[in-house]
């Protein structure tokens, strides 16, 4: 059988049956609601963008806020399918039963989206982070590997299906909590709207499993991204 042959939804299910497997019983489990407000717009300089995500996160059902990310970057395109991201987090921790913290992180990034496949398009994320954590000497090294597909519903041009995973991996151990390994998993499916040619609306489930210390932790969120090019 050819490629050709295949119905595009036959790549998402091979997807999703790559997804890792989570292999603890009985981790701890909170519904959460994650927002993201996403701006992006070009730079003099040619090819050279400018992006800015603004990211509250609640846990308990949407009750307590969890964390509050701002994210600017800036982008280099040399051509339409690749970039090359310089970011930097600021993140404010609201842990239950304990005082807020800040961590800061400088991040580098490589996106490529590869040739669609049966309508099916294919992009891949690579980012290395570098964390550090208010009150702490150590800084933590992460890796960061995301798959995303996408393909356009049948009558409905401007709708398509989402499906994505991510993979969190800790390059070394730090005094305020890392530990060297997997450190988490992060699946997601759902809706992009192209509302308009700047603006898009992404929405669905995210299943993240944390690998943590004391417990594992998986999380069921309602992930929402709303973005704007100007």
């Amino acid at each position: 059988m050819t490629n050709r042959n295949l119905h595009p939804y036959c790549y998402l299910c091979i997807l999703i049956l790559g997804v890792s497997a989570q292999a603890w019983a009985g981790p701890e489990e909170d519904g959460s609601y994650w927002h993201t407000l996403r701006l992006q717009g070009t730079l003099p300089a040619q090819n050279l963008y400018w992006n800015m995500d603004f990211n509250p996160r609640y846990r308990n059902e949407g009750k307590h806020i969890d964390y509050l990310y701002y994210r600017p970057a800036i982008f280099y395109k040399p051509n339409p399918k690749t970039s090359l991201w310089l970011g930097h987090d600021t993140i404010i921790g609201h842990p239950a039963g304990k005082s807020a913290y800040h961590e800061n992180r400088w991040w580098e990034q490589f996106q490529y989206q590869f040739d669609p496949i049966a309508s099916i398009t294919f992009t891949n994320r690579t980012r290395v982070e570098e964390r550090e954590r208010e009150g702490f000497h150590d800084v933590g090294y992460r890796l960061r590997e995301m798959i995303k597909s996408s393909t356009p519903l049948k009558n409905h041009s401007k709708l398509s299906f989402v499906v994505s995973n991510e993979l969190f991996i800790n390059v070394d151990k730090t005094d305020w909590g890392a530990r060297r390994g997997f450190d988490q998993n992060r699946f997601f499916v759902g809706l992009n709207w192209k509302i308009t040619e700047r603006c898009n609306l992404e929405t669905g489930y995210l299943n993240q499993f944390v690998n943590k210390a004391t417990h594992h932790l998986e999380n069921h969120i309602i992930n929402t991204t709303l973005g704007f090019k100007f």
